[in-house]
């Protein structure tokens, strides 16, 4: 079985993903993601935005890594409540998560 980094609940805080990956031993190089371990495989389980200052640092390193086959990604019910914050249902034009001041407060990194 080929050895598998798993890492959960980012939250917009992209220096301390980029240690943790560091620290696992992926290196960024100019075109792609490396590891020592060729198979090496990484798993986000989500949760990459809101509450840190880096939500599109995060998305950009997670994608990097997905789009380079070295990761799967899972989506957090953060990231479920910012789709739902940024849709609107069909029939009544009103989003599907209400903009009340708590759901702006908790979403408010990703919003900036």
């Amino acid at each position: 079985m080929n050895p598998i980094d798993i890492i959960p609940d980012i939250h917009g805080q992209s220096a301390k993903l980029d240690a943790a990956l560091g620290g696992l031993g992926w290196r960024r190089s100019a075109l792609s993601w490396t590891h020592p371990d060729p198979d090496r495989q990484i798993v986000f389980l989500g949760d990459f935005i809101d509450r840190g200052p880096d939500n599109r640092a995060v998305l950009k390193t997670v994608r990097e890594l997905v789009d380079a086959g070295k990761a799967k990604a899972i989506m957090g019910n953060h990231e479920l409540n910012a789709l739902h914050f940024h849709t609107t249902h069909p029939d009544d034009g009103q989003p599907l998560r209400a903009h009340s001041p708590k759901n702006i407060r908790q979403h408010r990194t990703f919003l900036d």
